[in-house]
């Protein structure tokens, strides 16, 4: 689309003037220069909540799966902690029963 299209919707399609009428209204211009405004901070603001809300899910993910496998790595090394007193137990009998065989 033309520059002088564009003034020319501007202005309306019954109005006919020149395109450069320094005593046309600017309010119209001040609106749609508003609106500009107004759909960039939306368009911020839609931004910045979904960043956020990434920041707090993946925090409660994190914090979720730490507690997960904080139990899992507890109870696996109980687990290995046991298994190695019954192999210490078999590898090294105690001073009794090697004093007695």
């Amino acid at each position: 689309m033309s520059w002088v299209q564009a003034a020319s919707l501007v202005q309306g399609p019954e109005e006919e003037g020149d395109v450069f009428d320094e005593e046309a209204d600017e309010s119209l211009l001040v609106q749609r220069e508003w609106q500009s405004h107004m759909q960039r901070r939306v368009k911020e603001g839609y931004r910045d909540g979904i960043d956020a809300g990434k920041a707090v899910t993946l925090q409660q993910g994190f914090n979720q799966g730490y507690k997960e496998g904080a139990e899992v790595i507890i109870n696996y090394g109980q687990l290995r902690g046991t298994l190695r007193s019954f192999l210490s137990l078999e590898l090294y009998p105690s001073s009794t029963e090697a004093t007695q065989s």
